[in-house]
């Protein structure tokens, strides 16, 4: 059998140099590719140091490269690649829908094209999200509510959703990013069915850990400023979930080889089904922050309200130059005013042992990591730093 090959989209990012740090601390080669400014971008290079990822080591080689130009892609397949880990994408809710196509979805088919002709590729592992299962219906709604979302049992995802369709059937995608993550799955399944492409799906719940004060982390950074003093008291009926970055890299690792993997999607997810309510107060007893109950106030009620802050304070952000916190945005207001269970069924019966099965633990550790990177220092404001990335 021929040496082992592996390469990492988006290795700069959360998933992708987590990736790349197991993969060496297993003894294997690597290809690490992200646009060029990714690497020495100096935001990417304190989580590197603070993280021991190397991307010096003698097993990694650096390749940057431009996914939406497909010549420049090309140069990492111009070895014999044995395990490609597609986990690069455009992850902001804020980014226009035509960069997000660009990137998600253009660049996407290039790295599917060339990776379905590439004979040597033995598995081409894919990063989804399980966004692409769209908003549930709410109790609210006089409809089902709180139903696991599980690969085989729901009709509705890209892997079984016709080509021709742009979005799930009984429910509907919340923003303009899982609008392209829809889109790109099913083209990659449209690769995987008419090409060959050796492909595994791994669709991530919301992602949270040392090396991201975006999503969950960004919520971690709005309650430690204390712009979320109070919260509905029925956000206890509202279920929200969870899965570490080094469950989402380990995960990816361990299915790689698995020959029953070929051809499956697999929900990666945590073993917590705790409230929006518990989840909150939980960040804030770790930060030592107080919120508050209002109980007349119901979370459907606020959504608008969440969404026209955030839309305002865009404006302002783009127009006056009033810096934001980043998790304040129409996107996210949408995504944690509604109640969403995925099930992690599928992905325990592969035998993987998640490493944080409980959301408990997992905040802890990563909290304990913002502090000493002085990420809860009252003046630090996370910011996105892909614009900074894509300039030429």
């Amino acid at each position: 059998m021929s040496e082992r090959l592996n390469v990492v989209t988006g290795a700069c990012g959360f998933v992708g140099s987590h990736l790349v740090k197991l993969l060496l601390a297993d003894n294997q080669k690597v290809i690490a590719t992200d646009l060029p400014k990714a690497f020495s971008h100096p935001k990417n290079q304190m989580i590197f140091k603070s993280l021991g990822i190397d991307f010096s080591n003698p097993n990694c080689q650096v390749v940057p490269a431009d996914l939406t130009d497909i010549k420049s892609i090309g140069k990492v397949f111009e070895q014999p690649v044995t395990h490609f880990f597609h986990t690069a994408s455009l992850y902001d809710y804020s980014a226009p829908m035509e960069i997000l196509k660009k990137v998600n979805i253009d660049g996407g088919i290039n790295v599917f094209e060339l990776a379905s002709k590439k004979e040597t590729i033995k598995r081409f592992i894919h990063w989804s999200t399980c966004g692409v299962f769209g908003k549930p219906h709410t109790a609210r709604e006089e409809e089902l509510c709180n139903i696991p979302f599980a690969e085989h049992e729901f009709s509705s995802s890209p892997r079984n959703t016709p080509i021709e369709e742009d979005a799930p059937r009984g429910t509907n995608l919340v923003n303009d990013y899982s609008v392209t993550k829809f889109k790109q799955e099913q083209i990659a399944w449209q690769y995987y069915r008419e090409k060959g492409l050796p492909l595994i799906v791994v669709r991530p719940a919301p992602l949270y850990g040392a090396g991201s004060d975006y999503g969950h982390g960004g919520i971690v950074l709005t309650i430690n400023k204390g712009l979320l003093p109070a919260i509905p008291s029925d956000t206890r009926n509202y279920i929200t979930t969870s899965v570490h970055v080094e469950d989402m890299a380990g995960f990816a690792l361990y299915i790689a080889d698995k020959d029953f993997a070929l051809g499956e999607d697999y929900n990666v997810v945590d073993d917590s089904i705790i409230s929006y309510y518990d989840f909150i107060k939980y960040i804030a007893l770790l930060l030592g922050r107080r919120i508050y109950d209002v109980p007349f106030l119901k979370q459907w009620m606020l959504r608008p309200v969440m969404q026209l802050t955030a839309g305002i304070w865009l404006q302002l952000e783009l127009k006056y130059h009033v810096k934001r916190v980043r998790v304040l945005e129409i996107g996210s207001a949408t995504y944690m005013s509604s109640s969403y269970w995925i099930s992690n069924k599928k992905s325990k019966e592969t035998g993987y042992k998640y490493r944080y099965p409980d959301v408990h633990e997992g905040l802890r550790d990563t909290i304990d990591w913002f502090r000493c990177v002085g990420w809860l220092d009252k003046k630090y404001n996370p910011q996105a730093i892909w614009q900074e990335n894509m300039k030429k």
